[in-house]
């Protein structure tokens, strides 16, 4: 019979779930989202201007002969003159007709590079800075008479190999930090979501004529579930719309972009593992705003009551920002993989990063578990009391219960 009740209980709370406007507006931008991350490389190229296209004049002061060929390795056509108004030259820039100009003078023992761009273009600048720093050099060798092998071995530069500390993309700090993001909003929201389900029909008087025909303990798990699978369905349209735009290869991704990152970082492996931390996180704290919903009269009272939960989970978040993020491997992190609170986001971290064995997966999946089961049960002590009371209930009247 229990069982039968959680199932009428389950299946309305999803229906009616599912079938607001909001939801559906949110499930479809969701689904445009993972679509729009996907394509935003092609839509960002499509507004960028072929640098290949575009035409720089260099105004060469100094006595350095330098030549238009030889920037053709330099990005964009490129036109060299001796001599050139500054004011005319930034009049061409405000036409387009130019993305910008140098000015190569000589100062005292030294020559200046004057710059006039809109947009300043890195590794535009380093090509030219190195092409004109070769002509000075070959200058003085011929000058004095040097030997082109001393000047080579004087030159030869400094060979430089970014080594990751961990088996993970480079790009993969920025997608944990998508991913906390992501598991702090939707925990915070849909918890938020079955507080707000049970107060309001606590306080529209619902729950004294459901109370007679379901027992309390399968009307609230069926709540939480139900709207727990709703709200999570969104989440796993938008992670198996990524999945799926990934695999299928329809969008042009550059490659080294974050999204080639975020391909290559999230796989089936880790997005089951996402799945399944998210699910564990929003079951942890749904049962203590599930409690606080049942504790208050009405919804109005809410955000004062959930305080502390959000509180909970805002320090759970810093930790994990300010302790385990940059120190995957750290005493800290392993401790937090172990606290319920923390352990959804600790471990999922330490998952992207592989710094975490299947044994400790393992263990911080039994503890959070059990952890669920306890507050399951406490909740189960409270929730049928706190519901038939038409006013808030103490936290006095919390620990009376047996």
């Amino acid at each position: 019979m229990s069982l039968r009740n959680f199932n009428i209980v389950f299946s309305t709370v999803f229906k009616e779930a599912v079938k607001t406007k909001a939801y559906i507006y949110i499930t479809l931008g969701m689904l445009v989202l993972s679509v729009l991350l996907f394509a935003s490389p092609s839509i960002l190229n499509s507004f960028t201007k072929d640098s290949s296209e575009e035409t720089y004049k260099l105004v060469n002061r100094t006595s350095l002969e330098l030549s238009e060929q030889e920037l053709s390795g330099v990005v964009g056509n490129w036109q060299i003159v001796n001599d050139g108004r500054v004011e005319s030259l930034k009049e061409e820039i405000k036409t387009e007709e130019l993305a910008g100009f140098f000015v190569l003078e000589d100062r005292l023992d030294l020559m200046q590079l004057n710059i006039f761009m809109p947009k300043v273009n890195n590794e535009l600048l380093l090509t030219l800075e190195s092409y004109i720093e070769q002509k000075r050099v070959a200058s003085i060798v011929e000058a004095q008479s040097i030997h082109p092998t001393v000047v080579q071995a004087l030159n030869a530069p400094l060979q430089t190999n970014f080594e990751s500390l961990y088996e993970t993309e480079p790009n993969a700090l920025l997608i944990v930090y998508g991913l906390i993001a992501i598991m702090f909003l939707a925990i915070s929201t849909y918890g938020n979501n079955v507080a707000t389900a049970i107060a309001s029909e606590k306080s529209s008087r619902v729950m004294e004529v459901m109370i007679t025909k379901v027992a309390p303990v399968p009307m609230m798990y069926g709540k939480i579930l139900g709207i727990g699978i709703a709200s999570l369905a969104q989440l796993f349209i938008f992670i198996g719309g990524l999945l799926l735009w990934a695999n299928l290869g329809v969008f042009n991704i550059p490659e080294g972009s974050f999204v080639q990152a975020v391909i290559e970082t999230i796989t089936w492996e880790t997005a089951a593992y996402i799945l399944i931390f998210f699910i564990i996180g929003y079951f942890i704290y749904a049962t203590l705003f599930a409690i606080v919903g049942s504790m208050v009269s009405r919804p109005d009272d809410l955000s004062s009551a959930t305080m502390p939960i959000v509180i909970l989970l805002m320090a759970s978040l810093t930790v994990e920002i300010l302790f385990v993020m940059d120190y995957p491997e750290g005493t800290l992190t392993k401790v937090t993989s172990y606290i319920p609170f923390t352990a959804p986001m600790s471990v999922l971290i330490r998952i992207v990063y592989n710094t975490i064995a299947p044994v400790e997966i393992i263990v911080s999946l039994m503890i959070m578990i059990l952890f669920i089961a306890l507050f399951a049960g406490v909740a189960a002590k409270i929730y049928p009391k706190g519901v038939l009371k038409s006013d808030s209930l103490t936290i006095k009247q919390l620990f009376q219960f047996k």
